[in-house]
């Protein structure tokens, strides 16, 4: 279990969570070819009951090496989800998973943080994609012609 919270003492007072938690902990399911988690997601969670629900709330983030989808450079990212709130049920068909005493926060955690992450990062909003990056390399080692064509001159040629 990645991350639980003792709901009987939840009864008594509410918590703050905080830590961290291993890749394998929360997202060992998690398999993408430009996102590889760099760092244990940080979070610091706080919890309280409210009636026959849990209230959680408070920011997750984690590091990311990632790989350009445009130009495949490999760079590295902060991603943060510091409006993270959730409201579970404590009875009923979307109850929180539970163990005894201890609810499982780990499936709120990582539907979160699935959905915060970026599913085609970009090194920078400038960059121009790997044609661009082929073509810049070769003027500048004097090997292409400074008036090499743009990825969509061919669509300019087209009649509508």
């Amino acid at each position: 279990m990645g991350l639980s919270v003792n709901l009987r003492l939840l009864r008594e007072r509410s918590e703050t969570l905080e830590g961290e938690l291993a890749a394998e902990e929360w997202a060992a399911d998690f398999h993408d070819e430009l996102v590889v988690f760099a760092s244990p997601l940080r979070y610091r969670i706080e919890a309280e009951l409210q009636g026959e629900n849990l209230f959680l709330q408070g920011p997750l983030s984690i590091t990311l090496d990632c790989t350009c989808g445009r130009c495949l450079k490999t760079f590295r990212t902060t991603v943060t989800s510091a409006e993270f709130a959730a409201f579970v049920p404590l009875e009923g068909e979307d109850a929180l998973t539970c163990v005894g005493d201890f609810g499982d926060l780990t499936p709120l955690l990582r539907e979160d943080m699935y959905l915060t992450l970026p599913t085609n990062p970009v090194c920078n909003p400038e960059c121009r994609g790997l044609a661009r990056t082929v073509q810049s390399q070769e003027k500048s080692s004097g090997n292409g012609s400074n008036d090499a064509p743009s990825p969509w001159a061919a669509l300019d040629q087209l009649s509508l």
